[in-house]
This record gives structure tokens, sequence and C-alpha cells, in this order.
């Protein structure tokens, strides 16, 4: 055999190497990204369904409670709480059905960007709120059973109302220390990206 058919075959494995690599990246773990958020999509969907029971059932507690204040404050916080859970969970699935595996790598990077940040976002206003939250189902709760325990008790509630804020001066610090804001499966949806631009830039 000739040097220069030696070079010749040498050239033509190289670009075969390069197409071979290229469908790797494509079908190998890229394929991957958008299964290590099936399990964020199965909490928005008992998110959706919670929000969706909550928003009723305080929806009925507070139009049954039109001529109790607190109760009626208590039941429209509640029935927002229920109808912000909803939004959430549809906000998050929207987000996740743009996550297309067959786009460009930067795209698929943008889109796993805007649910980081959104999962961030959603997960303080979450945890801001539900340090009070939990107060208004106290109350719920014991209006539920025929009891205005504002009314009755005002400083049972005002001592759950400053443990709401020691609620939140805990979540504050353990937000600032948390290393995955976005939640697990954001995280490794993002690592799996990483390990493709790894592998694209050699």
């Amino acid at each position: 055999m000739e040097l220069d058919e030696l070079k010749a075959g040498w050239a033509e494995l190289d670009r075969r190497l390069d197409r071979i690599e290229a469908a790797v990246v494509v079908s190998g773990p890229r394929r991957g990204v958008k299964s290590e958020l099936r399990a964020l999509v199965a909490w928005q969907l008992i998110q959706l369904i919670a929000g969706l029971m909550l928003a009723v059932a305080a929806g009925s507690f507070w139009v049954d409670h039109r001529a109790q204040p607190s109760l009626l404050v208590t039941g429209v916080l509640l029935h927002l709480y229920g109808v912000a859970m909803i939004v959430a969970a549809v906000r998050n699935l929207v987000l996740v059905a743009r996550v297309d595996e067959d786009s460009p790598v930067l795209t698929l990077q943008a889109r796993i960007a805007d649910l980081r940040a959104w999962r961030i976002r959603e997960g303080r206003w979450f945890g801001v709120v539900g340090c009070f939250m939990w107060v208004a189902m106290v109350i719920w709760a014991f209006g539920l059973l025929g009891v205005d325990v504002v009314a009755a008790n005002p400083a049972f509630v005002g001592l759950q109302l400053i443990t709401a804020v020691v609620c939140l001066g805990v979540f504050i610090v353990v937000s600032r220390l948390d290393g995955k804001p976005e939640g697990s499966a954001v995280r490794r949806a993002q690592e799996r990206l990483d390990e493709i631009e790894r592998f694209r830039l050699g």
C-alpha cells in the first residue's frame, strides 16, 4: 500500500470517529436530561392536585364564614395559597415541557437555566409564606371544629405568630446554606448538561 493511500485511509477513519462521537453526544447523555426531571413532574402533579383541593376547601370555608372576619380572612389566605400552588405547579410543568432534548445544546442550557431560576424564586416564596401559612392552617382547623380561636384565645394565636417569625429566621439561614436551592431534579439535569458540554469540548 502506498503512503498516500495509507494517509487517506487514516483521514477517512478520523472522519468516521468524529461522526460516531457526534452521534454519542446526541443519543447518549443528552437523552438523559429530561428523564432527570421526571421526579419533579410527579411532584408538581401532586402539588397541582393538593392545590386544587385546598383552593376548593378553603373557598368553601370562607364563603361559609363571611360573618366572622378572622375566619373569613383565614379562608381567603388559604384559598389564595391553594391558587398559588396551582399556578406554581403549572408553571413548572410548562418549563419542563419546554426542555427539548433534540434542540441545540445552547437552547437546552437556556431552558434548564430558566427552570432553575424559577425553582429558586418559587422555593423562596413558598418558604417565606409557608412559615406563616401554617398558622392559618391551625386557625382553619379550629374553625372546622366550630371554634374561632382568634376570638377565643388570641394569646395562643399570637404565640403561633411568634413561632412563625422564628421559623422564618431558620428558613433564611437554611436557605443561605442550601447548596441546591433549585431542587435535586433540576440539579441532576444541569449536571447532565455539564457532562455533555465537557464531552463536546473534549
